[in-house]
């Protein structure tokens, strides 16, 4: 309720509190006609449907998913990979002398020492945060070197396809089986505190030489001057995908190559033996970014019963807003609030979560707002958090967003010289989304003290049905008013 009308209501109240028997009709007497207020609270109602995510969405993160899942009651499947390149830190520096390498000379003790060992190797470490799923259950994982450079300067979607970058036919390089569990690694090391979850691929000895010898040799010392002149001669990045297994889907934080080499050191004039590895970690300074798709979505988006939501980059939930049934020339709208209910669906021992997020923004903004990592503003864009206690998503108050999609039809009518009689048809047929929104999962990234600063899509695995459907089943209750 805006101010004046609160005035108003204030100054009813006092009058009818001071007022007595013959003073009873002096508020109403002392009134003009035109300053009556008339609010009038009522319920208009929303049509929803589900639709396919568009391709031109990126997904601001580094995060990363990999492996599968079917859904038991749908048949629809996920599977997701990624590629990745890797950074090598300027002055990158390594031992001068590196056994095995080049024609230098170790002594007897030496090889003695290291007698049975491998001189050298290499490992990919794909460090990650959690995972969905059994933890028991295994996956395969499968490591492709790329054969082209990833452009930095260029925005690669989540349905970006990997041959494009290496030979997918091809055998892998390296491949393993491994659980969220991940029994690689020990429950004493699991039990710290600082624990960090990481899979390790071991990789052809070979590039490690490959990469070693490189080091060695005065003339191509320079490939690691940095990263792209690493990237452009040594090692161009990595595939990494599920190549058998479903039901688990682990959330890589960034990957990592490491090189270990042994070499002689000399402390307190005592020659020893030494061994020392030299990372290329796939960081937030170069790119890393999904490669996945959505299959058998087709009985999700015939359902009418209600409208689906699945993530990472599934399906969403289209609305249309009734825009001229809630505002119009003769009344203000003063709040609109609209309560989105979960329908009941059917559930598996694991089974993908309710998004905690959803942002609401209208369709045609979407791809702005996701490109720019945006903040919502709250009259194009709204973000509701998932009720556990009611099972809804409740975006309190879009009056706002329906005052901008009325307000820019009428300054498109007048730029064209046209009424809404003789115009609505051509403006929807210039804009055909002027009056939709989508429903996207979301995560916000706060500051230090806890407040939102932007928003990114949610690439965990969620799925939710929501109540709605074609025949206007979403219920919006509005507060209008006039003078």
């Amino acid at each position: 309720m805006n101010f004046k009308t609160l005035v108003y209501s204030f100054i009813a109240v006092l009058l009818l509190i001071s007022c007595d028997n013959e003073t009873s009709g002096l508020g109403s007497s002392l009134t003009p006609e035109d300053d009556v207020i008339t609010v009038k609270a009522d319920s208009s109602f929303a049509a929803s449907r589900t639709i396919v995510s568009p391709d031109s969405l990126i997904i601001m993160t580094s995060q990363c998913n990999l492996g599968r899942f079917t859904d038991p009651a749908s048949g629809a499947g996920y599977e997701s990979g990624y590629l990745t390149q890797l950074n090598c830190m300027e002055n990158f520096t390594m031992a001068d002398s590196i056994y095995g390498i080049g024609n230098h000379k170790f002594p007897e003790w030496f090889d003695s020492a290291v007698a049975g060992q491998k001189p050298y190797y290499a490992n990919l470490k794909l460090f990650y945060t959690g995972y969905f799923g059994d933890p028991a259950n295994a996956i395969k994982i499968e490591v492709f070197p790329l054969d082209r450079m990833i452009d930095a300067n260029k925005a690669y979607y989540p349905s970006v396809d990997p041959s494009e970058f290496c030979n997918t036919s091809a055998q892998p390089i390296a491949s393993i089986t491994v659980s969220g569990r991940n029994m690689q690694q020990t429950d004493s090391l699991r039990a710290q505190s600082s624990y960090y979850p990481c899979i390790t691929i071991p990789l052809p000895d070979s590039l490690a030489k490959v990469i070693l010898e490189a080091y060695d040799n005065p003339d191509t010392r320079y490939y690691f001057s940095g990263a792209k002149s690493f990237m452009e001669n040594l090692v161009k990045g990595f595939y990494v995908r599920c190549s058998q297994g479903d039901g688990t889907v682990i959330y890589v934080d960034y990957s990592v190559l490491e090189v270990n080499f042994k070499y002689i050191s000399y402390e307190d004039s005592e020659p020893k033996v030494m061994s020392l590895m030299a990372e290329f970690p796939g960081n937030t300074e170069v790119l890393q970014f999904n490669a996945f798709k959505w299959t058998n979505l087709d009985s999700q988006l015939a359902d009418n019963s209600g409208t689906w939501i699945r993530s990472p980059f599934g399906v969403l939930t289209e609305i249309t807003l009734p825009v001229d049934e809630m505002r119009d020339d003769k009344y203000v709208l003063n709040s609109a609030m609209l309560r989105i209910p979960c329908a009941i669906t059917p559930s598996s021992y694991y089974k993908p979560s309710v998004p905690s997020s959803l942002l609401l923004v209208r369709k045609d903004l979407l791809k702005d707002f996701m490109s720019r990592n945006n903040m919502v503003d709250k009259i194009e864009s709204f973000v509701s958090t998932y009720s556990t206690k009611y099972g809804t998503y409740t975006y309190d108050n879009i009056a706002a967003l329906i005052e901008k999609m009325y307000s820019d039809r009428a300054e498109w009518l007048t730029q064209n010289n046209m009424t809404l009689e003789n115009g609505k048809a051509a403006y929807e047929a210039a804009r055909p989304d002027w009056n939709k929104v989508v429903l996207v999962p979301v995560t916000a990234d706060v500051n230090s003290s806890g407040s939102a600063i932007n928003y990114t899509l949610d690439i965990k695995l969620h799925q939710v049905k929501l109540i709605g459907g074609t025949d206007g089943k979403l219920t919006i209750k509005t507060i209008r008013s006039k003078f």
